[in-house]
This record gives C-alpha cells, sequence and structure tokens, in this order.
C-alpha cells in the first residue's frame, strides 16, 4: 500500500478551553472535565486540576486494569472511565490535547461521546502545521479464545474501518433487541473523507448499556447508586427500562465507540480493519500490545 500521508489532514487541537460537567457513574462524584489546547506532537494528556505533577499520557504503557472500563495511572494519579473521552478526541480527530479533571473518574453523563464530542466542536477546532501521526498496520493481528475473537487486518487503500459484532443470547434478562447485532462503520474510505462528521452522526451519541441483573448485581456493591435508567441504556426482559434506542443496533455502535477510544492508545490514528466478536476492553488492550509490536509511528 502506498499511503498518501495527505488524505489524513494535519494534526489538530482545540481552538480553546471547553469544559464537560457531571458525574461519575461508578463513584457518584462531581467532577468538572475540561479540554484545553495543546502544541504540536503533544499528543493527548492528563491531568488532575491543581496538581504540579506531570500529565499522564494516553498511551497502553499507562493502561491501568479495572474491570468495564479503561484507565490511566503513573502509580501516582488514576484516571477512571477514559474511552468515552478518548473516542471523543479520536473521533473529532483531535490529536493533541490536555485532560484536565478535578476528580478520578470521568464525568458519564449519558454513556455517551456526544457531549464530549459537541463540547470540543462548539470550542472550535484548530488545524496545526504538521501531519497526522499514523500507525499502519502492514499484517495481520488475531487473538480468539472462549471468550471471542479480535483481529486487525490491513487495509487496501488506507481506509479505517471498525466492525463489532455483538451476542448477548447467554446473558440473563437479555432482549431480543439485544441479543445479536453488529454494526460497522469505514473512515477515510469508500468516500468517507469527513471522519469527524461521520463520527458525530454514526457513533457518538451511542450509549453505554447493561441488563437489569446487571445493573442489580452492581448496586449491591455499592457501585453506580446515582446512574438511573435515564442516564444509561439498562435493558429489562421488553427492552430498554424508562429509555429508548438512539439506533437499532446502539449496542454494537457503542462496542465500536469504546474500541475507538481504547485503540488511541497506540498514540497515533491506527490505519487498519478491525473486526471483533464478544470482545471488551482486554481483549482491545491486548490486541493493540500486539499490533504496537509490530508497528512504528509514521
Amino acid at each position: 500500500m502506498n499511503l498518501d500521508k495527505t488524505k489524513y489532514g494535519p494534526q489538530r487541537t482545540l481552538a480553546r478551553r471547553a469544559e464537560v460537567a457531571g458525574f461519575g457513574f461508578w463513584t457518584g462524584k462531581d467532577v468538572l472535565l475540561e479540554f484545553l489546547p495543546a502544541p504540536e506532537n503533544y499528543g493527548i494528556r492528563f491531568c488532575r486540576t491543581g496538581s504540579n505533577g506531570e500529565p499522564v499520557p494516553a498511551l497502553l504503557e499507562h493502561r491501568a486494569e479495572k474491570p468495564h472500563q479503561s484507565s490511566l495511572t503513573d502509580g501516582e494519579v488514576r484516571f477512571d472511565m477514559i474511552e468515552h473521552v478518548l473516542a471523543a478526541l479520536a473521533g473529532e480527530q483531535i490529536d493533541n490535547c490536555l485532560v484536565r479533571i478535578d476528580g478520578e473518574e470521568m464525568p458519564g453523563i449519558d454513556g455517551s461521546s456526544r457531549p464530549f464530542s459537541d463540547a470540543i466542536r462548539a470550542a472550535g477546532i484548530q488545524k496545526q502545521n504538521v501531519p497526522r501521526r499514523l500507525r499502519v498496520l502492514r499484517s495481520p493481528v488475531r487473538l480468539e479464545g472462549d471468550w471471542g475473537l479480535i483481529e486487525a487486518l490491513p487495509s487496501e487503500e488506507g481506509e479505517i474501518t471498525y466492525r463489532y459484532e455483538l451476542d448477548y443470547s447467554r446473558h440473563e434478562s437479555a432482549p431480543p433487541t439485544l441479543q445479536k447485532q453488529s454494526f460497522e462503520i469505514t473512515f477515510y474510505g469508500d468516500g468517507a473523507t469527513n471522519a469527524d462528521r461521520l463520527f458525530e452522526s454514526e457513533v457518538a451519541p451511542a450509549r453505554t448499556f447493561l441488563t437489569s441483573a446487571e445493573a442489580y448485581r452492581l448496586l449491591e456493591m455499592g457501585l453506580c447508586r446515582r446512574v438511573t435508567p435515564r442516564d444509561a441504556l439498562v435493558f429489562g426482559p421488553e427492552g430498554p427500562i424508562e429509555n429508548t434506542l438512539r439506533y437499532p443496533d446502539e449496542c454494537a455502535r457503542h462496542k465500536v465507540l469504546d474500541m475507538m477510544g481504547d485503540f488511541s492508545l497506540g498514540g497515533a490514528l491506527l490505519v487498519a480493519k478491525i473486526r471483533a466478536r464478544y470482545t471488551g476492553h482486554v481483549q482491545n488492550a491486548s490486541l493493540l500490545k500486539k499490533i504496537l509490536e509490530q508497528t512504528s509511528i509514521l
């Protein structure tokens, strides 16, 4: 593949500061998150409001294991539930940004990336004077187990594709609308030149989801007590409780959203075709680790 780097445009940052306020879904604590402009080749970094410590780069080497979410740490400070924020930055093609927050967990809002995407767009986007950093996959990478399958394939024309297949048929209380669905989206290929607009309309609004049985278990553990079915998609036997779907395949779209956030921990735009079935954050990170072993930033 003869890669034309110009098709991906220059690096971008915010034109001015943006903020998003809310509470963390897991902890219930109020937080204020800020997006701050950053110079060329800065990347995405997280810092705590009022701290004099060095910001933590949003890179796989700083990923911390935590159930059902993606987290960052440098051993001194921790940032939880970062995947929806990272997906918004990736979807809006923001290469350089300092994310500042006055708590540990990102605000959940409605469980999607749309509030973050909207804030970034409202602040304005500033093009910078150097090309975007890319990771180009040259050979297939695949992981498979009893949990499912995830693979990355080289793209023929420099397109970036994400596909997710979801199956909740073995989960208790899962209604037919949640049991089997799939979603695929291609950026930069097939005439998709406005990747940020495509993300905003097709991926960013997709919300996090769980079954009512899963929700009850979290409540029994003392977690997510401030979250209601109007804040995220909670599926009962008949479908979403006190809520309506934004897309028939919203759950599969949200899995793609999560993948976009997780794979941005590679520190560059990943030019590849990612396909996953029945996977989550752990498998995303495991595949990314293998991709980093065979690619470099261009």
